[in-house]
């Protein structure tokens, strides 16, 4: 085999592994059979005996298979050292728009086809966005709001942050309660509970302001229909995930779930997360959580499938007693 043979033979085998077998109406490449044998054509007319191949061996096939990433990739590097034109994958061929572009802005909040006035946004559009912004900005300095603490018999506690501003450049200290706060607990929480439920503002108090009154009390009345042994439910002002587990074990409980504000962006101010962690294990590491994430009236609905999805996966906690990325 010469160099223009070599040539052609990988430029096949390149455009048909990145392409789906289409080079310039090639199909799957033949390897020549070895050499000192008969031809290809030789070897594919029968022999007296009536078989194939009976002079020399039957030429090899390319297997088919699915192209891994590191095989795409590599092929594409091939393609580019010998200026070999590398063709748009078959699935674009075979894609077909399911609707209009009405229909496909519908199902995104994102800001697509907004319009332009000259090279800028369009008024409203940059109204929107400051609104957004500035909804984001006060989610983070917001405060949990007393009443609602009140109205749902949460015990307010603290971390050790000892404002917002703290809280906020210092991660450490919003992982841990204050003194005063692990007596409280100690004092106030039950012992040895199945389910420790624990607020935290986390980043977005707006957000466990608005979800907790529609999620707690379903989340409780589901655990305890289940038979499930609740403790006193705590909220962790300043406080982020690691303030939840000081707490479940000074009450010695089986599973942990911290319900906290996510990290507020342009989409939403107002989404929350559950983080459920099974907490009898010798050797604790950030793996070992579950997380439910984006419930708020626009993702997983606090008051449906995110009240439903926390309960279920502390029923399973308790069930398998571990928790995070060993649960299947």
């Amino acid at each position: 085999m010469n160099d223009k043979e070599l040539a052609d033979l990988i430029r096949q085998v390149v455009v048909k592994e990145i392409g789906g077998g289409k080079a310039g109406g090639a199909t799957s490449p033949t390897l020549p059979a070895p050499s000192g044998g008969a031809s290809a054509q030789q070897a594919d007319k029968p022999g007296k005996s009536g078989r194939a191949g009976q002079g020399a061996p039957a030429p090899v096939r390319r297997t088919e298979h699915a192209a891994s990433p590191e095989d795409i990739a590599l092929a594409k590097r091939v393609a580019a050292w010998m200026g070999a034109e590398v063709p748009p994958s078959p699935w674009f061929g075979a894609w077909q728009a399911a609707g209009d572009r009405t229909h496909y802005l519908s199902r995104t909040p994102a800001r697509l086809a907004v319009g332009r006035a000259g090279t800028r946004y369009r008024t409203d559009t940059l109204l929107d966005f400051l609104t957004d912004h500035a909804a984001a900005r006060d989610a983070v300095q917001d405060n949990l709001a007393a009443d609602m603490m009140s109205k749902l018999g949460l015990v307010p506690i603290k971390s050790a942050a000892t404002d917002k501003r703290e809280y906020l450049v210092r991660p450490d200290l919003g992982r841990r309660l204050c003194d005063d706060s692990v007596a409280v607990v100690q004092q106030r929480g039950s012992k040895s509970p199945q389910v420790q439920i624990v607020v935290g503002d986390g980043l977005s108090a707006t957000a466990i302001n608005v979800n907790l009154p529609v999620l707690l009390p379903i989340v409780e009345q589901e655990l305890k229909r289940n038979g499930i042994r609740l403790g006193t439910t705590f909220a962790v002002s300043n406080g982020r995930v690691a303030c939840g587990d000081q707490v479940a074990r000074l009450t010695d409980a089986d599973v942990l779930c911290m319900l906290v504000g996510e990290r507020p962006g342009l989409k939403t101010a107002e989404s929350m997360g559950a983080y459920i962690t099974y907490m009898k294990v010798a050797r604790f590491n950030e793996a070992m959580r579950v997380v439910v994430s984006n419930i708020h009236k626009g993702g997983l609905p606090p008051d449906g499938e995110g009240a439903q999805l926390i309960v279920q996966t502390c029923l399973k906690a308790l069930r398998d007693r571990k928790t995070g990325v060993e649960v299947k």
